[in-house]
């Protein structure tokens, strides 16, 4: 009797919808606590993602496993250190210079004064509001700092992505064994290869963009090209507004040595990075798989910013990929992905 009384009351939608709620709300709760642990998690399953194909090609041709993968993490975190260690001492020297680079301002500034006064004026109060010297030092020692806690993680990151590795090579015969042939194993290895393909051509893309750029700016000679290509290649996993972000530190510089021509010059250059790779070659490779809507962009870099931490806003838009390419393989979830592309 009290069961059949309670059941109209426990089966409503919005019970239903306050029950899932509810759980949503302890789930990202756990999530923040867990910051330490899903952060290098969530690297080395990207990582793994992206060098498993290696690994299967060197164990094809008869590599041990242990071999192929120690050669695998050792190659990526070799490559990751060498290029770490040039971008934090291009950083360090930078933020010593500031003050170089501000005498330089002003006297740009005072040359553009005698020639346009009231630009220079309003030129000056905007700088000055928008990023007075002492702020930004301390924002990025702030920023310094938190990397700095970052990569303390990565041994537990090498870790993890040894045993994803391993793990990887015989997924695909548990899914056979667990689930049997049904559609289930069908939607997670057709999940799986979207992924991977996703990370791949966006990493592969990333790389192209922070090349080009590094080239670009060693042409018109402005300095720490090396720490700015490497923020271009980080912000080029951010959609739409990423490209527009990486331009602007190396824009502020050219202006700060070159004067107008630099500003120029610098703008037309990165223009043309971004027309040609981001408007044209991504665009091709990718599919649909970058079709994600602006506002979900801008929502996803504030959510997983919010529940990771910084390293959250580097990886939001590939978590909200990946999000994306699960509900679009499953077919009663398709149109939750239609809701998030554009």
């Amino acid at each position: 009797m009290n069961r059949k009384s309670l059941s109209p009351i426990t089966d409503a939608p919005l019970a239903r919808a306050l029950v899932v709620i509810a759980a949503l709300v302890v789930i990202l709760a756990g999530m923040r606590v867990a910051q330490p642990i899903l952060v290098p998690f969530l690297m080395a399953t990207f990582l793994a993602v992206l060098t498993s194909p290696a690994v299967r090609w060197l164990v094809r041709y008869k590599i041990p496993t242990g071999v192929a993968i120690g050669g695998v993490v050792v190659l990526v975190f070799g490559v990751l250190y060498g290029i770490g260690s040039l971008v934090a001492t291009s950083a360090d020297e930078f933020f010593g210079r500031i003050p170089e680079y501000e005498r330089q301002l002003d006297q740009w500034i005072g040359l553009l004064r005698e020639r346009a006064p009231w630009l220079a004026t309003d030129l000056r109060s905007s700088l000055q509001s928008m990023a007075p010297p002492d702020s930004f030092i301390s924002f990025a020692g702030r920023l310094f700092s938190g990397l700095g806690s970052f990569l303390l993680a990565i041994v537990l990151t090498i870790f993890i992505l040894i045993f994803m590795l391993y793990e990887a090579q015989v997924i695909q015969d548990k899914l056979h064994r667990a689930l049997g042939n049904n559609h289930s194993v069908e939607y997670a290895q057709r999940f799986t290869r979207s992924v991977q393909r996703y990370l791949v051509i966006k990493s592969l893309v990333s790389a192209l963009t922070g090349l080009v750029v590094w080239g670009f700016l060693e042409l018109i000679n402005i300095d720490y090209p090396i720490l700015w290509a490497t923020f271009a290649f980080l912000m080029n996993f951010i959609p739409n507004i990423g490209s527009l972000i990486a331009a602007v530190p190396a824009i502020i510089l050219a202006t700060i040595q070159q004067g107008i021509p630099g500003m120029l010059i610098s703008m037309a250059g990165y223009g043309a990075i971004n027309a040609i790779i981001g408007n044209l070659l991504e665009p091709r490779m990718m599919g649909r798989s970058l079709d994600l809507s602006t506002l979900v962009v801008f929502v996803s870099l504030i959510f997983w910013g919010w529940v990771l931490g910084p390293v959250g806003t580097l990886l939001a838009v590939p978590l909200t990929v990946v999000v994306k390419i699960g509900l679009e393989v499953y077919p009663k979830t398709r149109w939750l992905a239609i809701l998030l592309s554009q």
